[in-house]
């Protein structure tokens, strides 16, 4: 019996094949892009979530007060901010950090930074331009009203484009100060949302909408009362 010839493809053919191929693409890849950063979403989230539980390991060593926003230490800096006060009840660094952030993870002096921003207005009571770092302190838990309601942390970047300090917004600002070096704003990282954690530990991909613009008060979700 004759061996059967094989058929080439034709190159209308080839240019069908190339075609669907093409048409596929298209349809998986924001699919595949959206699934990974929902991952990334998550990881973040958890990320946020252990912060948290430092925060509280902090509090119950400090007479149940919220971490300072940064204090004097012996550092090339000559101070260390709120997440390397935390990190003894952290024990990780990489917690510091969002997957999806393309903030640097070091600040304008090569020191590690964090992605996400803390309320420190509100939860200490540090001034603007840091005049009083040396004798400031952290709020009561007591204090907090509605921990449900108020934020603790979330996803942050710089407020001012280029600031000296670097591009992370640790420092985060309510909604009703204006934007100044070396404080921050939420970066809405997932689909146009930020992961937002409360004093309560709860946590929410949130619109900015939905926590930061647009309330009244404007400062309803970082004011205590």
């Amino acid at each position: 019996m004759p061996a059967r010839k094989l058929r080439a493809f034709t190159l209308i053919e080839l240019l069908v094949v190339v075609a669907i191929i093409s048409i596929l693409a298209a349809i998986l890849f924001p699919v595949f892009a959206r699934a990974r950063e929902s991952a990334r979403s998550v990881q973040c989230m958890n990320n946020m979530r252990n912060l948290s539980a430092a925060v509280l390991l902090y509090a119950a060593d400090y007479d149940d007060r919220m971490p300072l926003a940064a204090r004097l230490a012996n550092t090339p800096t000559g101070f260390v901010t709120w997440h390397n006060i935390l990190d003894s009840h952290a024990g990780s660094t990489d917690i510091w950090f969002c997957p999806s952030s393309s903030v640097a993870r070091q600040d304008a002096s090569g020191a590690l930074t964090a992605h996400y921003g803390y309320n420190v207005l509100y939860m200490t009571n540090i001034r603007l331009d840091f005049g009083n770092v040396t004798s400031h302190a952290g709020i009561g838990l007591h204090q907090i009203t509605r921990p449900a309601d108020t934020v603790l942390f979330a996803d942050a970047s710089a407020s001012v484009p280029n600031s000296w300090c670097g591009d992370d917004g640790k420092f985060m600002l309510p909604p009703s100060q204006p934007s100044v070096d070396c404080w921050g704003r939420p970066n809405y990282l997932h689909h146009q949302r930020a992961n937002v954690i409360f004093t309560d530990g709860h946590a929410r991909t949130r619109a900015g909408g939905d926590f930061y613009e647009g309330q009244r008060p404007p400062d309803l979700y970082f004011d205590l009362d």
